[in-house]
């Protein structure tokens, strides 16, 4: 146990909850007559495809009522609109999303709220997508059109969102085929297939709009099924997950059927299936089994793990009797990929595996004190004539597998019973190339976030490698080589904010309930450059191969960033650059097979799996620091509704921009005050939150809110800030995990947030390391604040609030979170910051236990 361990706050006093005041914008929209007027052409191209639908339909034995999605184009929001939709026989809410400002015109326009004139600003728009029949369609219609022949009291109660939305909407359509591809890339994907997959069929996704009635999912599914039997494909598998509204098909066509849908896509009826929303590639995540690795020389070994697994590793299969993991892995292998897996091969699950355990061997850390719990998912794959990569299967549903994967370990499976219920941490160093970060919630990332809210489960995910950044730099390799090492991370620097749009973050990493991690290109090793091999940018700085923020809805991610290795360029024949690809130094050591595997081996290894892996094996050391915590002044060990949320909260508490701000502000041409684009919430100092200094006190809160309900935390400070100028700095983070929406936009069932209260003295009044518009958007809220000034404290409090909204959501039940406060001040003071409050915070204990 640390001289100074963290401290537990009292439990909180009761509160109501802050209300933030609106902000007021002004749009001119049109009357709802010129509106009539205006959409009357779309209304006609409506009528027209539902009465053709049905005429086809009467050739059907089902007798289906014709139905299709129709897509609500509008300006602003119309929040009762939802309401309205889920009150109308026949419509039926399918989702919502933001899309591109709209360019103002005649119809559409911002004014002044002062001064009354027109400004011509984009306007923010959004999109409603609703699933309607030919009767629903036909009210609507004739809705409105009483409304626009003066009749009053005409949308009853429940129903003023269908009139607000009419006097909105930019333009109404039905979802059509270019829809279907329009964010997937399905089509690439499929012509890559062609060029490369030789005479195989075509593996891919089709994603339907989730419908809550089974009879209306099954006849989906036949209608598709009937589309891809003409085509000569099949369906291999499907995937229903009510709790996300997720409807999906795993199927495959035939070398020719995808050559028709690469030239003529719509012209292909499959393209035209009403049921679909989105064709899909199939999961993408590669690594390649490379050998080049090392015989292992590390030190003796420490003792083995006791007790049950804290943390997981979803990934490859690792080697169970490598010298560095036998004794410390729990291998469940319920689908006996490992009957095909040659351990020649178990390249990417041993190196993780051995991550989470050790960290980077060369840190010379002590392993964890726990198993870890490995889910194989990874199968390999002969790729080419003489190249192996481990790879998700691509005859089964990746969302699929993790569901199972994970309700296995906390449920059981069949009769089964649970495999690893007691396990707080599940690492993902997975990311689907194929799924950036689009304007819908990928259905992995709504599955991730669904099952951590369901059972308060921590997943640490990578953000997501883009190796082909060196393609984007158009300096050739010998010019690159004749400039320093800060020039040179300005060059990628310029390139990444070039080509942001293709760097984003891959599939799950914009999860709102886990904690995604970026790369730092930096590592451990001491190997200098030569002539044939030099550093891409300076040491420390974000790795140019990470994907890049920000999350779904501007929310801060990746979260963290961590240490993920760095990797040489080196020249091409033609005179452009490319990574040095070996599994020598530099780069994060791990374990890993040698020769043919049947030895053990080390390699190095770089990337944003390397650095989700590493947060994961410091996860498990905050778990043990924390027990002992809850041990020593409860009596128990970490509240088991806690822990997810205490591990997040306790790896962000130490992060901060502070060492490599000014390096990357130069590099990436930002302000100092907005780099949680390239940086998140910084890099984390684990050492600074797992026991305080005689300066330096951290303290811990828990609680649970309701809808409008706060929370109210006093941090007693008795110290004398008048008299001199005396650096301090306040850092809080807030961690909880949220319900979600999956079918809204909005996404986020409720919102907790804190608010810092110092009485106005100005005690820390400046802050640091964020940007604060951007603190509260998701289910994390890290920030730090500095002062000096000398002010009159007179032993007072500084009082942290936490409050908590509905967002998207009806909040049934209290959303816990968890609360890490630290307040130090500078060294060379007189002041014994931690015995002095810990002495305060004891009193209070005492107090309200009697």
């Amino acid at each position: 146990m640390p001289d100074r361990p963290l401290i537990l706050f009292p439990s909180p006093e009761r509160a109501d909850r802050e209300h933030k005041t609106p902000v007021f914008t002004k749009t001119v929209r049109p009357s709802f007559g010129r509106q009539f007027t205006r959409l009357q052409p779309s209304f006609n191209l409506l009528k027209n495809a539902f009465e053709q639908k049905a005429l086809k339909l009467q050739q059907s034995p089902t007798g289906i009522n014709p139905e299709f999605a129709l897509v609500f184009e509008i300006i602003g929001t119309v929040d009762n609109f939802y309401t309205a939709v889920k009150n109308t026989d026949g419509l039926e809410w399918i989702f919502d999303s933001e899309v591109e400002p709209f360019n103002p015109d005649d119809d559409f326009y911002q004014v002044d709220k002062d001064s009354g004139e027109r400004v011509d600003d984009s306007l923010n728009g959004k999109l409603y997508c609703v699933m309607s029949n030919q009767q629903a369609m036909a009210q609507l219609l004739s809705l409105w059109q009483r409304r626009q022949n003066g009749e009053s009291d005409v949308f009853k109660r429940g129903f003023a969102g269908l009139r607000d939305i009419f006097t909105h909407i930019n333009d109404i359509r039905k979802w059509d085929a270019r829809d279907r591809i329009a964010e997937t890339h399905a089509l690439d994907y499929w012509r890559e297939s062609l060029e490369f997959d030789g005479d195989s069929p075509v593996p891919f996704e089709i994603e339907l709009f989730f419908r809550s009635d089974e009879t209306k999912r099954r006849n989906a599914v036949e209608a598709i099924r009937h589309e891809i039997q003409s085509l000569g494909g099949r369906i291999i598998q499907e995937c229903v997950i009510g709790e996300i509204f997720y409807h999906g098909m795993l199927v495959e066509l035939p070398r020719v059927s995808i050559e028709g849908l690469v030239n003529r896509y719509e012209e292909i009826e499959l393209s035209q299936v009403d049921d679909i929303m989105f064709f899909r590639p199939v999961c993408q995540s590669m690594f390649v089994s490379a050998t080049d690795s090392e015989i292992c020389t590390s030190a003796e070994e420490a003792p083995l793990p006791t007790g049950d697994a804290v943390v997981a590793v979803f990934d490859g299969m690792p080697m169970q009797n490598h010298r560095l993991l036998r004794g410390r892995v729990i291998v469940d292998d319920p689908d006996d990929y490992a009957s095909a897996y040659e351990s020649k091969y178990r390249v990417h699950g041993t190196s993780m595996v051995s991550l989470a355990i050790y960290g980077d061997i060369k840190r010379n850390e002590a392993p964890i004190s726990s198993p870890v719990y490995v889910r194989p998912i990874l199968r390999p794959k002969q790729n080419g004539f003489d190249k192996i990569t481990e790879c998700v299967p691509d005859d089964s549903m990746f969302i699929d597998v993790l569901h199972r994967a994970v309700k296995r370990m906390m449920e059981g499976d069949g009769q089964e019973s649970a495999t690893a219920p007691n396990t707080k941490v599940i690492n993902l160093s997975i990311g689907d190339p194929v799924r950036q970060l689009a304007t819908t919630m990928s259905p992995t990332a709504r599955l991730l976030d669904f099952l951590a809210y369901k059972y308060n489960i921590l997943f640490i995910i990578s953000a997501g490698n883009h190796p082909e950044i060196v393609n984007f730099v158009d300096k050739p390799f010998d010019e690159l080589k004749a400039l320093n090492i800060s020039q040179r991370s300005s060059i990628f620097g310029e390139t990444i904010k070039a080509n942001q749009r293709n760097l984003k973050i891959l599939a799950p990493a914009e999860s709102l309930n886990g904690l995604t991690i970026g790369a730092l290109y930096d590592d451990f090793t001491n190997a200098n450059e030569t002539a044939r091999f030099i550093w891409a940018v300076d040491r420390g700085l974000p790795s140019p191969v990470s994907a890049i923020g920000k999350g779904y809805r501007s929310v801060i991610t990746p979260d963290l960033f961590y240490y993920g290795g760095r990797e040489f360029i080196r020249g091409k024949f033609d005179g452009k650059i490319d990574w040095v690809e070996s599994l020598r130094e530099p780069g994060c050591l791990s374990a890993a097979p040698y020769g043919t595997g049947d030895a053990d081996g080390c390699a190095f290894s770089f990337g944003t799996s390397d650095a989700a892996a590493q947060i994961t094996h410091e996860a498990a050391k905050c778990h043990d620091v924390l027990n002992q915590v809850f041990l020593a002044q409860t009596g128990s060990k970490i509240p088991v509704e806690a822990t997810a949320i205490l591990l997040k909260a306790m790896l962000t508490h130490g992060a901060s921009w502070e060492p490599i701000a000014e390096k990357l502000a130069l590099a990436m041409g930002a302000s100092l005050k907005q780099l949680s684009k390239w940086l998140g919430n910084g890099v984390p100092n684990i050492s600074r939150v797992i026991e305080c200094t005689k300066e330096r006190i951290t303290l811990i809160g828990l609680g649970a809110l309701k809808k409008d309900e706060g929370n109210i935390f006093r941090l007693p400070l008795p110290v004398d800030f008048s008299s001199r100028l005396m650096k301090r700095k306040l850092t809080v983070t807030l961690s909880y995990l949220s319900p979600i929406a999956p079918n809204k936009q909005t996404y986020r069932g409720a919102q907790l947030w804190f608010n810092i209260d110092d009485s106005g003295k100005g005690l820390v009044p400046a802050r640091q390391n964020t940007e604060w518009q951007a603190v509260r958007k998701g289910s994390l809220q890290h920030e730090i604040f500095i002062g000096e000034n000398p002010i009159v404290w007179n032993d007072d409090d500084l009082i942290i609030k936490v409050n908590c909204k509905e967002e998207a959501n009806k909040i049934k039940t209290a959303i816990p979170y968890c609360l890490f406060v630290s307040f130090e001040v500078a060294e060379g003071f007189d002041v014994n910051l931690y015995a002095d409050v810990s002495a305060k915070i004891h009193q209070r204990v005492q107090i309200s236990n009697n």
